[in-house]
């Protein structure tokens, strides 16, 4: 062969190892579109059982004192109003709310609409993931109040969960001018309340609920504002974890059996109809069904529980934590979040 024809041999045989180097690179773009869409399908349903007023009921009885002398079912059925919507109200303000695409004009729009979202990661705009309104049983009377609920796969994503929860609230405050409100009617405000669910937390916070609002101290003299005017904006948030499957708690031991990889879809059921007395519609129970088929597949916590502890006897070992994510097969973000949460818990 000519040199001309050695050159090009040599460039054929280089094309050819780029191209094979290149597939299992595209192998694992494909393996991870599959995780965040079987993820995004997973949080759907999560949202959806949640978003049953049934379940509310629970969460509103356990966060918010205003409801815990009622029973579960009045709850449900007195003080949570209309149909909870789903992702479609925008967090902040330069970002469009969620059109619907079905083509239908809405018979049952009123002027004082319910503003629910923030840009999806997809699209770049945040959504409020459940927002309802709720009626506020006080002195007698009944108050509205705007309530959204957020679901965190973990409680320690890289910021405080509670300051997430009070920027939201205070955006539901905001986004009630022009139409709860306008000008200078600040006394038409109406309470905000900010539920933060943690699925994914340490032992330590496993199984409790902390409850952030505004308080009135009376530096000088006897006078005092009525806690309506000032008691405008909560932020609870319950973590299950480990130990919520055995809560004394009856919200975080529901939410903790539904988000269980530890229970089957029977399980479930059974849990849902027997022991918290819920009726599982056919949507329902598709959910239920959705989240156990899910949670076997890519997001098996119980796998996650195993790569984390084989994590944590690596690092003791000294090992490097490029070596440690090769060996667990997470990305390094994911292993050095493992890593602090474990100092966190030594620490402690």
């Amino acid at each position: 062969m000519n040199s001309s024809g050695q050159r090009e041999s040599g460039n054929f045989s280089r094309e050819k190892k780029t191209a094979v180097m290149s597939v299992p690179s595209e192998i694992a773009q494909n393996l991870k579109v599959a995780d965040e869409n079987a993820a995004f399908k997973y949080d759907e349903s999560a949202r959806n059982i949640v978003a049953q007023k049934s379940v509310l009921a629970y969460i509103l009885k356990s966060a918010l004192n205003e409801y815990a002398e009622y029973t579960v079912q009045e709850i449900s059925e007195r003080f949570i109003e209309g149909e909870p919507e789903l992702r479609k109200i925008a967090v902040h303000q330069d970002h469009p709310d969620r059109k619907d695409d079905s083509g239908m004009m809405s018979g049952d729009d009123k002027i004082e609409g319910d503003p629910t979202v923030d840009k999806s990661q997809k699209d770049g705009t945040i959504y409020y993931d459940i927002r309802f309104l709720a009626v506020l049983p006080a002195d007698g009377s009944l108050v509205e109040i705007l309530l959204n609920c957020e679901i965190q796969n973990r409680d320690t994503p890289g910021y405080p969960i509670p300051k997430r929860g009070i920027y939201y609230a205070a955006r539901m405050i905001s986004s009630q001018r022009g139409t709860i409100f306008r000008d200078q009617e600040y006394g038409k405000i109406k309470k905000v309340v900010s539920i933060w669910l943690c699925e994914d937390t340490a032992d330590i916070r496993s199984d409790t609920i902390n409850r952030y609002s505004f308080t009135e101290e009376r530096l000088r003299g006897n006078f005092h504002e009525e806690k309506k005017d000032y008691d405008l904006m909560t932020v609870v948030v319950l973590r299950l974890g480990s130990k919520g499957e055995n809560s004394e708690d009856d919200a975080i031991r529901l939410l903790s059996k539904m988000f269980s990889t530890n229970l089957g879809y029977e399980d479930k059921l059974d849990t849902l109809q027997n022991e918290f007395k819920i009726s599982v519609s056919r949507e329902m129970s598709e959910e239920v069904q959705s989240m156990c088929n899910l949670s076997m597949g890519v997001l098996n916590k119980g796998e996650m529980k195993k790569a984390k502890e084989i994590a944590y006897r690596l690092c003791d070992k000294g090992m490097s934590v490029e070596e440690i994510a090769d060996m667990v097969e997470v990305d390094i973000d994911t292993l050095r979040l493992w890593l602090e949460e474990r100092k966190e818990l030594l620490v402690k």
